[in-house]
């Protein structure tokens, strides 16, 4: 077997990177007359602004307390108070249930 180089292949790498230099050489001339031309022209300089910016601030000052309605839900449970939650045993308290289950158990 006999190794050729690939003469084409360096060709385009050569060609690729003459086209790359060019085209940042290309850009360093530009960005350098933009900042030439930008330094030349004084009476463009930055602006500050003549005032502070005013903070505004909300309507609530920081000692208002915020007055909370009651909500429906809890007055609701205040008129009447209903049973924690608890399973049902088809119908069965729990102590009909756990006799049951010790029945069960002792079959």
């Amino acid at each position: 077997m006999s190794a050729k180089p690939d003469v084409g292949k360096d060709e385009e790498g050569a060609d690729a990177q003459r086209q790359a230099d060019a085209m940042q050489d290309q850009l360093s001339k530009e960005v350098a007359s933009w900042s030439k031309e930008r330094r030349q022209q004084p009476g463009e300089a930055v602006s500050t602004p003549s005032q502070p910016a005013v903070q505004r601030r909300s309507p609530r000052s920081a000692g208002e307390t915020v007055k909370s309605s009651a909500s429906p839900r809890a007055a609701k449970s205040a008129e009447a108070r209903s049973k924690p939650f608890s399973m049902s045993y088809d119908g069965m308290t729990q102590a009909e249930y756990a006799r049951y289950r010790r029945d069960l158990g002792s079959r």
